[in-house]
């Protein structure tokens, strides 16, 4: 089974503040991995993780963490709102994908 796995399921940050979205995300060994962030229209927005993990041995997850400064593609602050965090594995060794959603909400400091 393939499985990929964003922790916590729900987020909130204000990154007007300079805060970070800090997450957790665990997959398979030889897989790729992307993880994007999309608006609440399913709109991209951002890009965070697109890449290989092909450690060998008898492990069977692997776990890496990223984080979010709320910023889009062309760095600028999000408007407040709902987004989505997506997390797409491929396991190079079956060809099987696994794709995990959680929320965030983006909101403002007063």
């Amino acid at each position: 089974i393939v499985k990929a796995e964003i922790k916590p399921a729900a987020y909130v940050i204000i990154p007007s503040i300079g805060e970070r979205l800090d997450f957790e995300y665990s997959f398979p060994v030889n897989s790729r991995v992307t993880i994007r962030i999309f608006d609440s229209s399913g709109r991209f927005v951002m890009s965070l993780v697109d890449r290989f993990f092909g450690d060998a041995g008898t492990v069977t997850r692997y776990t890496d963490k990223a984080d979010w400064d709320g910023r889009n593609h062309l760095s600028q602050i999000v408007a407040p709102g709902t987004y989505l965090i997506h997390l797409e594995t491929t396991s190079y060794s079956t060809g099987k994908s696994s794709v995990d959603i959680a929320p965030i909400v983006v909101g403002v400091n007063y």
